[in-house]
């Protein structure tokens, strides 16, 4: 599974419902990945205390990062050319589909339209 830059979020922020802690949870000790734009998001927010960075470094820390590569990118190129979406979700769609995983997202509106992509959102 790809674990979009909202689902984050919402986990560092403790806004997560219940069953979306436990489903995330879930999601990141079977291994899941985030794409290298949503490490940029998460970290790059000029909110950020001490104490929320530190907090945001180690939850990254625990899911694998997938490195934006010619094949990604060609990838996104195609998506933005398809659809009307924005740069960092087509880099995180792109990612999921060339790895063939799932996109973990409360943003299904971003990615339900693009074929062959499946959105898991927690909070439903």
């Amino acid at each position: 599974m790809v674990i979009d830059t909202n689902i984050l979020i919402y986990y560092l922020n403790q806004q997560l419902t219940d069953k979306a802690k436990m489903e995330v949870e879930n999601a990141i000790l079977q291994g899941s990945a985030i794409s290298i734009i949503t490490r940029i998001e998460v970290l790059g927010w000029q909110g950020h205390t001490e104490a929320s960075l530190v907090a945001a470094k180690n939850l990254l820390s625990l899911l694998e990062e997938i490195d934006l590569n010619q094949i990604i990118a060609n990838q996104c190129i195609a998506l933005r050319k398809m659809y009307k979406i924005k740069l960092p979700d087509a880099i995180i769609a792109a990612t999921a589909l060339t790895h063939q995983q799932v996109i973990m997202s409360r943003n299904e509106d971003d990615f339900i339209k693009i074929a062959g992509l499946t959105v898991n959102n927690p909070f439903s």
